[in-house]
């Protein structure tokens, strides 16, 4: 009877980077997306987003709302969506890309990224609608997760910046700086800002790519990488040891002329 044949692993292609997906888990990514989809859901039944604006006038945000201290705005408006393909790209990098984050760091700095992703966001496109109501441009309300998704992103790829982010092939630092700068120009040419030249171009741009590109909130999203970078850097900064501390220590008592102090 002839030996049994023996399988043999298939060959790797350099070409096809193997994918890492994260196995569904009872964390706190997981949970948040559940969450998201049982709004969206919701707003769905009630006939879509056009038959509840109440709904996403209360919780959208706005600067007309945030003046009429309507505060929560600045974290509730990441709780809903337009549609399902908005939701679909946000809960997908909410879970794949959490996922990692919440590996690397754990669940707590996981909230660090979101809340402040989806706050420092908001921010600065409650910045823009001022500049936009004041050069005569109705603003516009901001709802989804995308500034929490481009915090979460941005964290990864400075957590891991040798790693090669699929499907774009380069690196994690490549790639981050590439979002950055890509946010941060698009922000800053949109014709409803006014700024000399650059709004100019931004109006070219709109001609080809269509009125939907500056539709998007850029400053949300710039101010959402601007936040994972900052605390990916400050959550990699190494703890001080005890003999860090004495150091600084003396260097300070040097500094201002303090010798031999106990």
């Amino acid at each position: 009877m002839p030996p049994p044949e023996i399988p043999q692993d298939t060959p790797k292609l350099p070409w096809l980077p193997r994918v890492r997906v994260r196995l569904p888990g009872l964390d706190l990514a997981t949970c948040l997306v559940v969450l998201l989809v049982g709004i969206h859901w919701g707003v769905e039944q009630a006939g879509g987003p056009r038959h509840v604006p109440e709904l996403f006038i209360h919780l959208g945000l706005s600067w007309s709302g945030v003046k009429q201290w309507q505060v929560w705005q600045i974290l509730s408006y990441a709780l809903l969506h337009g549609s399902w393909f908005h939701l679909l790209i946000n809960v997908l990098m909410l879970w794949l890309i959490g996922g990692r984050v919440i590996h690397i760091l754990g669940q707590q700095a996981w909230v660090r990224v979101v809340v402040c992703g989806v706050a420092v966001g908001g921010f600065l496109h409650l910045l823009t609608s001022v500049v936009m109501l004041a050069n005569g441009y109705q603003e516009l309300r901001l709802v989804g997760i995308s500034g929490a998704c481009c915090a979460l992103l941005i964290t990864l790829t400075t957590l891991s910046p040798e790693s090669k982010m699929w499907p774009v092939p380069v690196s994690g630092k490549t790639l981050g700086i590439g979002i950055i700068v890509a946010e941060g120009l698009l922000w800053l040419l949109t014709p409803a800002l006014g700024i000399p030249g650059l709004s100019t171009m931004g109006e070219t741009l709109e001609v080809w790519g269509g009125e939907a590109l500056f539709l998007v909130s850029h400053a949300c999203h710039f101010g959402g990488a601007l936040t994972g970078w900052w605390l990916a850097r400050k959550l990699l900064a190494p703890t001080p040891s005890l003999a860090d501390l004495q150091q600084m220590r003396a260097k300070r008592e040097r500094d201002i002329g303090i010798d031999g102090a106990g």
